[in-house]
């Protein structure tokens, strides 16, 4: 039976209850590596620099980009353990570096890719606009391909939200494998994601007026909400805390 969004909330909100200590260190240690991993490089770019380091530069986010892929696995692995009440700690940010990191780069970089294509008709009509010389026709169809990226860019965020909690639950399971599955598990579990994503609006809200601060207490209760209902739509009802 699925749980609705209410049901789903008080569960998380019952698992980290007395835990925030770990799921607030696990955020802010995968926060802080891949911004002071990025501090130099961002200190010694220049306006009018040699093409070597523009591409030094370059190639330095692109593997910070892949760390913050593989660190983002390991919340959701810090998650998992606590939605199934078992030990956390926050060392277990770092768990996917060791267990196949390439999977979750796979996994990383295949989203990356389906972003792209969905943008797609945004940039057949942004060059339309700029061919015919921004005309009420040319504006348009870009109003309307804009409106189409965006469609496919959330249908594709919901049918793949649970790649990397397959990936991490499945060691075996081929990243390809994790897409297609993540694809037939949620149909009929859209919906309820959407609602869930809405559902947070008001907290995410308040972090900003924050500046930042309530992240720490809004990321672990949207983190564990997230991992209860991948639990609960592959059928594993969560623990409940004596």
């Amino acid at each position: 039976m699925k749980r609705a969004c209410k049901e789903l909330k008080r569960i998380a909100r019952e698992n980290l209850n007395g835990n925030y200590k770990v799921p607030m260190g696990a955020f802010l240690v995968a926060s802080l590596i891949p911004m002071v991993a990025e501090l130099p490089f961002s200190m010694l770019q220049k306006e009018h620099q040699p093409l070597q380091m523009t591409v030094m530069f370059y190639l330095a986010d692109f593997l910070i980009t892949l760390i913050s892929i593989v660190l983002s696995a390991g919340i959701m692995q810090v998650h998992l353990s606590m939605a199934r009440n078992k030990e956390i700690s926050i060392g277990q940010v770092f768990y996917p570096f060791k267990n196949h990191p390439d999977r979750y780069v796979v996994a990383g970089l295949l989203f990356f890719l389906a972003t792209i294509v969905c943008c797609i008709p945004m940039g057949i009509g942004i060059v339309i606009m700029y061919t015919l010389e921004q005309s009420v026709i040319s504006i348009a169809v870009m109003v309307i391909t804009i409106i189409i990226s965006l469609i496919l860019l959330i249908m594709m965020q919901l049918w793949y939200a649970l790649v990397f909690y397959l990936v991490l639950d499945h060691h075996e399971m081929r990243t390809c494998e994790a897409y297609k599955i993540s694809h037939g598990i949620m149909k009929g579990n859209k919906g309820r994601l959407v609602y869930m994503f809405f559902s947070f609006l008001g907290m995410q809200l308040l972090t900003l007026l924050s500046f930042g601060i309530g992240e720490l207490w809004v990321f672990p209760y949207q983190s564990q909400t997230m991992a209860v209902f991948y639990m609960d739509v592959i059928g594993e009802l969560p623990h409940q805390r004596e």
